[in-house]
């Protein structure tokens, strides 16, 4: 094989589906300004702890997050690790998603997550490009028919050979959104759209992921949903992490934590071992892997991750 031929990656569903309960993280970009140095060393703990595959952030308008290609790149050629690259359009109008997605199908890209993006944090007025897709559902049609060979049609140029290209779409869930047309009809209308797996919102109570796998069966919705969570050290900051997100947060779980920030020191194991009790229930609840949001507690992280395959 030429040494310069694109390699594809791996796709997530056929990890996900070949029966085995996979332990998977996601990475956010260093901040614009910053070395590089450290994801670099992040990416190398987390697979070396044995993540599956990773997924790297990317950063909504504003939050100065760039890099998001070259790290999924880096995780896929550097680690041989399969990666998900999240793509926002909001921003974007549709030739641009085109570009930029060809970019990623150049570099052997294979699993995108697509996602509308959120407004920077702290602006209340923003509103979305005009002219760019305004939900989801609309980057996963785009997505599809990029892979059925289907571009835009530009004035003055003409494409003489349409390639099918060949992503494996994931979107975002909302197991525990507050309305059901949030929870539930917006997702069905994604996979309706194309897509083919999906990661929830930070989640932390097993029978809420259960009741969410039992109402999207209802609606004939039969994809992979991986439950994503974090670490948590402290049942401060549990109750701090559900009020932000909206999510519960059950008194089982809260009763593995210490009860303050400044407790965890004195309980270093407690994070963990809350975060291996949730993966077990999940579990149970039918989950095909977890998906580990990798914030403040890297350390914490690498070592649950560890645990989880061992």
């Amino acid at each position: 094989m030429n040494k310069f031929a694109i390699v594809p990656d791996r796709k997530i569903t056929d990890i996900i589906q070949n029966g085995s309960f996979t332990v998977s993280a996601e990475i956010i970009p260093p901040r614009n300004g910053s070395s590089p140095m450290a994801i670099v060393e992040q990416i190398h703990g987390l697979t070396e702890a044995g993540a599956q595959f990773l997924a790297v952030t990317k950063g909504a308008g504003g939050s100065l997050r760039g890099g998001s290609l070259p790290i999924a790149q880096m995780v896929k050629d550097g680690f041989r690790k399969p990666c998900i690259a999240h793509f926002t359009c909001r921003d974007l109008l549709p030739e641009e998603v085109e570009n930029q997605l060809i970019d990623h199908h150049f570099m052997g890209i294979r699993n995108i997550l697509a996602l509308r993006g959120d407004p920077p944090k702290g602006v209340d007025t923003w509103a979305p490009r005009p002219g760019s897709h305004m939900y989801a559902y609309q980057l996963v049609e785009q997505i599809k028919k990029l892979n059925s060979g289907q571009y835009l049609d530009r004035a003055g140029f003409k494409t003489k050979e349409k390639q099918e290209l060949d992503f494996c779409i994931g979107v975002a869930c909302y197991p525990e959104a507050s309305t059901e047309t949030e929870r539930i009809g917006y997702f069905a209308q994604k996979v309706q759209a194309g897509a083919e797996y999906a990661i929830s919102q930070m989640l932390f109570d097993g029978e809420a992921y259960a009741r969410f796998l039992e109402d999207s069966a209802k609606q004939g919705v039969h994809i992979p949903i991986l439950p994503g969570a974090r670490l948590l050290k402290s049942q401060e900051q549990a109750l701090k992490t559900a009020q932000r997100f909206g999510v519960s947060m059950p008194q089982r779980h809260l009763a593995r934590l210490p009860k303050t920030d400044a407790d965890a020191a004195a309980a270093p194991h407690a994070a963990v071992d809350a975060f291996l009790s949730l993966s077990s229930e999940l579990r149970k609840h039918g989950a095909p892997g977890i998906h580990v949001f990798v914030l403040s507690d890297n350390a914490g992280a690498i070592q649950a991750i560890s645990r989880c395959v061992s």
